[in-house]
């Protein structure tokens, strides 16, 4: 887990580093993502005993899964490519939140006053991110990475129901696949919506060699790790471990490339870090 946390926090500097527009930046770095991601599922599904795609086909949870997927891989690039990393990753990083707040209208699980302090840690922390004296290109940038927390907030919900739609239907091996499958299609859907992008703007030799590198160390690798660590952890190490992906990527963009964010957006990171370290360190004793 660890190791995909520093394999995701490489994001911001490899987008700083490519000479492309947003979106064809995102489309071929799902590409070349694809691959692996799609080995990963041909792996679970086998491991599964079958694809079960009648039955994740037929879910409208698994394409909600997928959409909220693409939809946070496209805006996270965005929006790296106009504001600063720090405030794309830490932005994009107030999903946990959104989560707690949604949970009860469509998972009917418990919110808690913990989560409720967690959520206004984050609003403080988002007021303080649009509060720092940026440019209307680095505003846009914040507003874009809002956008990609929400994919991420919808992916762990959908897949959240999803897996409560399975455990009534028994299908425990398609709950295996499910996430993985949901991940993939959102990777085909992102990379079929900046093709027209992607069409206009090849990269050249080094561009190509960069985002190379993000499909498959930035993002395949890292999930099919992820994949593997998660049975094997308790419910807080699988909260907290990924943390350390927020703190390291702007680390790396500031060494590389010299971009140092302001203080507003400094302490705005620690307040929605700080939030959502809070709330998942609670979570397995709020609700048992």
């Amino acid at each position: 887990m660890l190791a995909a946390a520093v394999l995701w926090s490489t994001g911001g500097l490899g987008i700083k580093s490519v000479d492309l527009p947003p979106l064809a930046l995102a489309g071929w770095r799902g590409a070349f993502a694809l691959p692996v991601l799609a080995a990963m599922v041909v792996v679970r599904a086998r491991a599964a005993g079958g694809l079960h795609v009648r039955t994740l086909a037929a879910s409208r949870w698994v394409w909600l899964g997928a959409a909220s997927y693409a939809v946070m891989v496209i805006c996270f690039v965005a929006a790296t490519k106009l504001t600063t990393a720090a405030d794309a990753i830490f932005i994009q990083y107030t999903s946990p939140v959104y989560v707690a707040l949604l949970s009860w209208p469509l998972l009917r699980e418990r919110v808690t006053w913990r989560e409720g302090v967690a959520c206004l840690g984050v609003l403080v922390g988002m007021v303080l991110f649009f509060e720092e004296g940026l440019s209307a290109s680095a505003r846009l940038g914040n507003a874009v990475a809002v956008v990609s927390s929400f994919g991420a907030a919808g992916l762990p919900l959908a897949l959240r129901a999803e897996q409560r739609r399975l455990a009534v239907r028994e299908a425990w091996h398609a709950a295996l696949v499910a996430p993985s499958l949901a991940i993939v299609v959102g990777d085909v859907a992102a990379v079929m919506l900046c093709l027209p992008a992607m069409a206009q703007s090849a990269p050249d030799a080094r561009s190509l060699g960069l985002v190379a590198l993000l499909g498959v160390g930035q993002i395949g690798l890292p999930y099919v790790l992820y994949a593997l660590a998660m049975p094997r952890l308790t419910a807080l190490e699988g909260s907290l471990l990924p943390t350390l992906e927020p703190i390291l990527n702007p680390v790396w963009v500031a060494l590389f490339q010299g971009e140092i964010p302001g203080r507003l957006a400094v302490i705005g990171g620690i307040c929605v870090l700080g939030s959502v370290l809070f709330q998942a360190a609670a979570a397995p004793r709020a609700r048992g």
